[in-house]
């Protein structure tokens, strides 16, 4: 406990006084690097929680207020298992669903002044300022409260949270009130119950448990544990005085150990950030950070709010993915309860393409847990009748399908395609042969079965039956034109990686054929299937069709639909949707930026003019597909507005939810749609190249990434494109087509495509 007997000096470490009473918003100083939230509504804190949350891929804390925290922090270990409930339940359904459940409370704070406790929630909130400086992961807090005596107290609160991976939280606070005796008292809570159940499935659902039961309870300690997963969670506080502040650690521990296990580690974290200290543990994070936005260096001239908005996403997404191996990043990370903590693939798809250019040590990492539940993706393929192979789930925690709804979850056969795309693009672009012969080449080769199990053969053509793409408003289709090219570059690199690991590791490769009791000629099924594929085309219209039936329905007119009936998915039954040319997100668009290398320009743009109408975006994974291609077909304002779109969503809430927790891939999207969208970046197959513009209104941009241990930086303006190549081996890539070399230390100016 810490007392203050005397005023102190008011600090102004923000904004000026003045600046600070006119604005009730989102501002950033440091020219971009602080993002700073002021005001105190509480019909918003929802959102300032989620935009302000710190995370390191195994904690996630919300950047809620001490005085009246709850549910603000989350584990990536602590998740409860409940039983699905079916009125009919059929062979092969989900049987239990993984829910991320908030852990035991840390923020807990009470103040007394003169001996009494201050009951906030009868005090007036006169101004709280909050700001989150991008370069070290610290969130600094000024609350000034209005007591009943008229008097004013004011709270000074900041936090940080280790990038290195430990599941600590470590804060310092201190208080000022003229002529008073304040003492601060920093405490734990028990685990909060978890979000109730809700009619938009993009929420969160009814824990049948009842959550948290507690085991052990004393000063400063809170054991408990989940009955479904028999997980059990410690915290453990410690704190002490430093100077004027109170420096408070919080560790934590979770799993399948006894209590006394856990609470010794979760005491042990806690003590060990004390020990370290605030200073010290704040610097190792500028250290940490430095070194990622080095790599990163994204920013667009004369644009400092898209530039400043492009880093609060990178930072969520580099914050919240796992990094331990056994946990991967949720749809809204580490930052909220929305989706109930759930792994998608977008995870593979969006995410981690942007972490292996700029994180590749987190991107490996994402990987290794998807290795780890291969055998759970092994059982989902046999509860879809499936004899050999593999089907990761569409959302799972623990790697078991945990959709209640199967044809727009489990029918996505696509999340297959997905990860053997991020194994294959992490591994190009990192050259971690280790990983690709360990661990990447049984992935690749027990999910491609599934694609020849799924199809089958009329005449010449391989087609493939009964799936959903990404599109959830169409469902169980055949040829789905995304999952058939995404299936058809699956298969050739399953075929390729199995080609180059006998040729290189032998033994290595005799010992995985074994164990995948590889049959004779399997591999060379791979690529006659392959190389057969079915892409629906529509000769008539002259269009690549979404899939075989898409374009014989009737076209929803989404021009002439009501406002308040979007999204679509809270308003309408899904077969109706089903029986309509609508898209809820890109589908055939994602085909054609993923996979459309061999599609002529002049069928992306006809592709372009035909989905986009028919798209109600009413996913945030949408908006920065349309964007890359927008980019590559010319449709520049177009681009522009789904770039924006993409990397303002949760800053600006556009789509209502952000207090669930971040939109953890359309922010990876807002990277993907400069990098890949305005730099023209495409991975080849034998290395990258890129194809950059410059949108009308901008002067310029700059990104880096990293690529087989070279650091590159790309700076692009409307006099050309500037490549430079700062660490590692030279690099050899492609600009517009033309072969570029550059050794390290030396940089290289090209021209604009005209």
């Amino acid at each position: 406990m810490l007392r203050y007997f005397r005023s102190r000096h008011r600090e102004e470490w923000i904004l000026g006084r003045a600046e600070r009473d006119r604005r009730q918003g989102v501002t950033f100083s440091d020219d971009g690097w602080t993002l700073v939230i002021a005001g105190d509504d509480s019909d918003r804190e929802g959102w300032v929680g989620t935009i302000l949350a710190l995370s390191n891929g195994s904690i996630g804390v919300r950047g809620a207020i001490e005085e009246r925290a709850r549910a603000s922090t989350f584990l990536a270990e602590a998740y409860e298992q409940s039983p699905i409930h079916y009125h009919e339940r059929l062979h092969g359904f989900a049987e239990r669903s993984d829910t991320r459940v908030p852990v035991a409370e840390p923020l807990g704070l009470r103040v007394l002044v003169d001996g009494v406790p201050v009951d906030f929630g009868a005090a007036e909130a006169v101004q709280t300022i909050r700001a989150l400086d991008l370069r070290t992961g610290l969130l600094r807090r000024e609350s000034c409260w209005r007591l009943a005596d008229g008097r004013h107290l004011t709270i000074h609160a900041e936090r940080i949270v280790p990038i290195d991976g430990t599941p600590v939280l470590l804060r310092r606070l201190r208080a000022e009130l003229d002529g008073a005796d304040v003492a601060l008292d920093s405490f734990l809570g028990p685990a909060p119950r978890a979000i109730g159940q809700s009619d938009d499935p993009r929420i969160g659902v009814h824990l049948g448990s009842g959550g948290f039961q507690t085991e052990q309870a004393d000063a400063g300690l809170i054991v408990e544990r989940l009955p479904g997963s028999g997980i059990g969670v410690a915290a453990a506080q410690r704190s002490h005085q430093d100077d004027e502040w109170l420096v408070v650690a919080t560790g934590f521990a979770a799993g399948a150990a006894a209590s006394d296990a856990l609470r010794a580690e979760a005491e042990s974290r806690a003590e060990r950030a004390l020990r370290t200290g605030f200073d010290a543990a704040l610097q190792g994070q500028h250290e940490a950070f430095a070194a990622f936005w080095d790599r990163a260096g994204v920013s667009i001239e004369g644009e400092s709010e898209t530039s400043a908005a492009l880093r609060v996403n990178l930072f969520h997404l580099f914050t919240s993915a796992g990094r331990d191996g056994h946990s991967s990043a949720a749809a809204k990370g580490l930052t909220g309860e929305g989706y109930e903590g759930h792994y998608f693939w977008d995870t593979e798809a969006f995410m981690l393409p942007v972490l292996a250019l700029i994180a590749p040590d987190v991107a490996r990492a994402m990987l290794v847990y998807r290795f780890r539940t291969l055998d759970a993706a092994r059982a989902n393929a046999r509860e879809l009748d499936h004899a050999s192979g593999a089907l990761y789930a569409w959302r799972t925690i623990a790697g078991r399908e945990c959709s209640a709804h199967y044809p727009s979850g489990s029918a996505q056969y696509h999340i297959n395609a997905a990860i053997g795309f991020a194994i294959g693009f992490y591994a190009e672009a990192s050259g971690d042969d280790d990983f690709l012969f360990a661990m990447g080449a049984e992935m690749l080769i027990e999910t491609a079965r599934l694609w020849l199990a799924l199809g089958d053969w009329h005449a010449d053509s391989f087609h493939i039956h009964g799936v959903t793409g990404p599109d959830e408003y169409t469902a169980l289709v055949d040829d789905n034109w995304y999952t058939n090219r995404m299936a058809q570059k699956h298969l050739r690199l399953a075929r390729r990686v199995a080609d180059r690991m006998a040729d290189a590791v032998p033994e290595q490769w005799a010992s995985l054929s074994r164990k995948l009791v590889l049959g004779d000629g399997e591999l060379e099924r791979f690529s006659r299937a392959a190389d057969a594929l079915h892409l629906p085309y529509d000769v008539a219209r002259d269009i690549d069709a979404q899939d075989a039936s898409f374009l014989s329905k009737p076209r929803w007119d989404l021009a002439a639909a009501p406002k308040d009936r979007f999204p679509l998915l809270l308003h309408y039954h899904p077969m109706t949707l089903y029986r309509h040319q609508v898209c809820k997100q890109a589908d055939l668009v994602l085909g054609m930026v993923l996979g459309g290398e061999e599609v002529s320009p002049e069928r992306k743009r006809r592709v372009f003019d035909y989905y986009e109408p028919l798209t109600t975006h009413d996913s945030t994974l949408s908006a920065s597909s349309f964007a890359i291609l927008a980019s590559e077909v010319g449709e520049h304002e177009a681009a522009l507005r789904f770039f924006r779109d993409t990397t303002f969503v949760d800053l600006e809430d556009q789509h209502g939810n952000t207090d669930h927790g971040v939109h953890m891939a359309s922010l990876a999207g807002s990277w993907l749609a400069l990098v890949w969208g305005f730099g023209g970046f495409r991975p080849s197959g034998e290395g990258f190249g890129f194809r950059p513009q410059v949108p009308p209104g901008w002067t310029g941009y700059r990104f880096g990434m990293c690529w087989r241990g070279s650091e590159l930086r790309v700076r692009v303006d409307r006099e050309g494109a500037c490549y430079e190549v700062v660490a590692g081996p030279a690099l050899t890539f492609a600009h517009n087509g033309e072969t570029v070399h550059i050794e390290a230390g030396r940089s290289w100016a090209m021209a604009l495509a005209q």
